[in-house]
């Protein structure tokens, strides 16, 4: 009997807030060969997508008693940007768009992440091109994966305001995507 109470403590442990494993100390260490992180927008009314091959990140999410134990970092090379169309992806690193001479990574560091009924709630700064601005999404549990949407306003961060500078042919809002399994070793 005092065996099968440890097994029922242990896989309690285990199953942690969501139902993942070991959510109550867990860190990831997430990169584009287990996870992905994409963008999409439109340009000239096509819509187009693309995804970021190398980046990383460290997410802790643990205990859910303790918010201080939360944490995501995480790095993009923007160099790696590519969406499948040459155009797109020879102009994507210039000067007026990514700027990867100058600027070749972009980064997210959370200030707070909180638990929520849709999973966590996360703020905190996105740096692209040099300019560290505030972010806000929800990282939402989706059967066996973590996933969030992030609206980023290129123009905020000074991407392609030389060619359109008023979005008349690239979106204003760029839309990323991240989808993590939630079980990496």
């Amino acid at each position: 009997m005092k065996q099968y109470k440890s097994l029922i403590f242990v896989s309690w442990l285990m199953l942690g807030h969501f139902g993942f494993v070991n959510v109550a100390s867990a860190e990831y260490q997430v990169n584009s060969s287990n996870a992905t992180v994409t963008f999409s927008g439109e340009h000239a009314g096509m819509r187009f997508e693309g995804k970021f091959e190398t980046w990383s990140a460290r997410i802790s999410l643990g205990d859910d008693s303790n918010n201080d134990e939360r944490s995501i970092h995480a790095d993009f090379d923007l160099r790696s940007a590519k969406t499948g169309d040459s155009i797109y992806d020879e102009t994507l690193p210039e000067g007026d768009w990514f700027d990867v001479d100058n600027h070749p990574e972009g980064s997210f560091v959370s200030e707070q992440i909180l638990i929520n009924d849709k999973g966590y709630a996360v703020s905190g700064t996105l740096t692209l091109r040099g300019k560290m601005l505030p972010s806000n999404f929800n990282l939402v549990r989706e059967g066996e994966r973590l996933k969030a949407q992030l609206p980023i306003n290129r123009l905020d961060y000074g991407i392609g305001v030389e060619s359109d500078p008023e979005a008349e042919w690239v979106s204003e809002f760029i839309q990323l995507s991240i989808d993590i399994p939630v079980q990496i070793k």
